[in-house]
């Protein structure tokens, strides 16, 4: 609902006076949301040219005039590790991802996928998101825009087990979108998710300033700050860049205690709910992650030597699609001017300048390739003199992580985890592991650092260390799922069910919609024989998710054992119509035909598991007593 706003807000009053406990009004708890219509009432113009920006665009329903894609019979994308294509096509005014395989000039494999979201403003990408049920997930392929074709989404070209299922997590959704409900105890379930970053992502909440304003407060914001709602613009310069750090310094980020991804707020220092680390480079420095561009200006002597900010180059309320070149032209030439004031500081005679527009960002921010997102190149915003040719073929190693929301910290349970963190999310080298147990050795209270520990052992496959451990610590002091779900696995891994069990019913405590614990669970209690409390659970987690396939062929197994075969091999079809590679629902296939008799379809499906996984013991056994 648009409030009605007919009030002169930038009037002439007495200086305001902030809340004597918070600074800003709207950090109080309780004020509450109440979105970008409502800020559109008084903020028409405002509204007009921000929904336009790649924040306003970063998300959307998938529908023809939000995409920014080619489509045609030849648009196919074709998966060359997994042997997978891919085509996207409209049926009607629904966006459908068809994926297929072919053999022996006949399709083998089909499934077609609804695509509901489209992330992304058009300008670099255009990403896609299934929801089924309110469980996100990306889909596999991205429209690159600027160089005009599909391709793999960025991590899709390696081996994925599960293609379908790379789920969208609040870390996620948090940067690409406004405050989404999302459900609790879950990891990727959403009851309503917004349209866009909205106003109030960068100036908080705005119940309180709209309640103010209808209710006549006047303030004279040329003179002074009005604290019912925060004007980034206004904050230092260090609060200010918290502020875009948020979603513009993308690395590995390590919560705070008891924070989550949603609880930053804008005015305050990020490094209060989260401390952001970046992979850095030796060399040149040329390498960085795309959404890196609060850090790579930091680098630069520009910020370091004056009070320049992100916005004293871009107005985040307008695009840089609509922006002219003069206006980023005209913040280089506020500091950089020579004797003569109409001449700029520049090396370049002035046709050579004029040869490249006269465009300072074009030779000192560089248009680059960054290494995380294929096919896009965008401007480094690391601002120095052009660096030779030469240097771009150097080879550039990985020396470290940076904190750079708290660059002076060196605290290392923080770093420690950011190890691990960066092992998991970008580089799975045993050398970030290494690098992850080196700073966790130097801190002293063993309990403060058990959690990390846990995740380290578990990352390394080492079960004993991570039973070791869970030893030393009580179960209810164990704060993270996820470490509880670890312990769990590294008991059922040495067969020690009834421990597995008492951890996986904790992890599922703090959880209770992570359908991966519930699966594990319902396992133990397979491997106990209780059947049939087993089945209960398979069939919850396929109620809640009919696309997780280790529960859908966990479920074809308990209705084998309960005599129930035509109802197994409808589940395992189901599965392997997911992923018809997916070797537990194969193998499971194989004892179904076996029961069945049907010898020469054994010796079919386990010639294909071989065909995937030339080394597994399971098949190679029966393979053996069935040749």
């Amino acid at each position: 609902m648009i409030l009605s706003c007919t009030l002169l807000i930038y009037c002439n009053t007495n200086q305001p006076t902030s809340n004597k406990e918070y600074t800003y009004d709207n950090w109080h708890p309780s004020t509450q949301y109440v979105g970008m219509e409502t800020c559109a009432s008084c903020h028409q113009e405002i509204y007009e040219t921000f929904i336009k920006t790649g924040m306003g665009e970063s998300w959307h329903f998938a529908t023809k005039q939000k995409s920014a894609a080619t489509f045609d019979q030849h648009t196919i994308v074709y998966d060359s590790l997994n042997n997978f294509y891919y085509q996207p096509y409209w049926r009607n005014d629904s966006l459908i991802i068809k994926e297929f395989r072919i053999a022996n000039n006949d399709t083998v494999h089909l499934k077609e996928e609804h695509v509901k979201y489209i992330v992304g403003s058009g300008q670099h990408t255009n990403s896609h998101i299934y929801d089924n049920n309110g469980y996100l997930s990306q889909a596999p392929i991205t429209f690159y825009t600027q160089k005009g074709m599909w391709g793999l989404a960025p991590g899709f070209d390696s081996k994925l087990a599960n293609r379908l299922n790379r789920i969208v997590g609040k870390e996620c959704i948090t940067c690409h979108n406004s405050l989404p409900k999302f459900v609790k105890g879950s990891e990727n379930k959403y009851l309503d998710v917004p349209l866009g970053i909205s106003c109030e992502r960068c100036h908080g909440p705005g119940e309180a300033h709209v309640k103010k304003k209808l209710a006549g407060e006047k303030v004279d914001t040329s003179k002074y700050i009005d604290y019912s709602i925060v004007n980034p613009g206004r904050l230092s310069k260090d609060l200010q860049m918290s502020v875009c750090q948020r979603c513009h310094a993308q690395g590995v980020s390590v919560l705070k205690e008891g924070k989550d991804y949603e609880d930053f707020q804008p005015g305050k220092h990020l490094s209060e709910v989260m401390e952001v680390f970046l992979p850095k480079y030796n060399g040149y420095q040329t390498k960085f992650i795309m959404a890196s561009h609060a850090d790579r200006t930091a680098m630069s002597a520009c910020y370091q030597k004056s009070d320049m900010t992100c916005i004293s180059c871009h107005n985040p309320h307008v695009s840089v699609k609509f922006t002219p070149r003069e206006k980023f032209n005209s913040a280089c030439i506020n500091c950089h001017k020579a004797t003569d004031q109409n001449q700029l500081l520049c090396s370049l005679p002035e046709p050579k300048r004029m040869e490249k527009s006269n465009d300072c960002s074009g030779c000192h921010m560089p248009v680059s390739e960054s290494i995380d997102i294929p096919n896009v190149t965008i401007h480094d915003h690391y601002i120095r003199k052009p660096i030779p040719e030469s240097a771009k073929k150097e080879i550039e190693n990985f020396i470290g992580l940076k904190n750079i929301t708290n660059p002076t910290s060196k605290d290392p349970l923080t770093l420690g985890k950011a190890y691990l963190k960066y092992f998991e999310g970008f580089q799975s080298e045993n050398k970030m592991l290494d690098s992850a147990a080196f700073h966790l050795s130097k801190v002293i209270n063993f309990f403060d650092k058990a959690e990390p520990l846990i995740h380290l052992h578990y990352l390394q496959n080492d079960f004993e260390e991570v039973i070791n451990v869970s030893k030393k610590i009580n179960i209810n002091k164990i704060k993270e799922a996820w470490n509880l779900y670890r312990i769990g696995e590294a008991f059922y891994q040495k067969n020690e069910v009834e421990n597995a069990e008492i951890y996986f019913k904790k992890a599922l405590s703090l959880k209770p919609l992570n359908l991966d614990f519930k699966n594990k669970l319902a396992s133990v209690y397979m491997k106990k024989n209780q059947i049939e409390a087993a089945g209960k659970l398979f069939e919850e987690i396929i109620q809640e998710d009919n696309h997780h396939i280790a529960a859908l062929n966990n479920l074809g197994f308990v209705s084998l054992n309960l005599g129930d075969i035509s109802k197994a091999e409808k589940l395992y079809n189901q599965a392997l119509a997911i992923n018809p590679d997916y070797l537990p629902a194969l193998l499971n296939k194989v004892g179904l035909t076996l029961i069945n008799k049907q010898n020469f379809e054994a010796k079919k499906l386990l010639r294909r598991i071989l065909k995937i996984d030339p080394e597994n013991e399971k098949a190679l056994i029966l393979q053996q007593q069935l040749f």
